[in-house]
């Protein structure tokens, strides 16, 4: 029977190799929820920094790694809406 993460998505054959993969989770919480909360590329998938100035902004904002135009809402650092514009 296999065992899926339901953190990640990685499915174990082996209940050991399981329980371990899930400990290495539990030594990571707060990287998790930094990659959880920030921006993403809705074109390469890369994470995009947001300047603390913009917790509350809306607006076109621009990858740095594709070039990928969003426009977005944010509300408390937090991402409310995000659409890619075409060029």
């Amino acid at each position: 029977m296999p065992f899926k993460c339901f953190s990640c998505g990685v499915t174990f054959d082996c209940v050991e190799d399981f329980v371990e993969h899930k400990l290495a989770h539990q030594g990571q919480p707060e990287a998790e929820e930094k990659r959880r909360r920030g921006l993403t590329c809705l074109g390469c998938g890369a994470p995009i920094a947001v300047d603390p100035s913009k917790a509350n902004f809306r607006g076109d904002i621009s990858c740095p790694t594709c070039g990928q135009v969003m426009k977005v809402v944010l509300e408390d650092g937090q991402v409310v809406f995000a659409l890619s514009k075409s060029s």
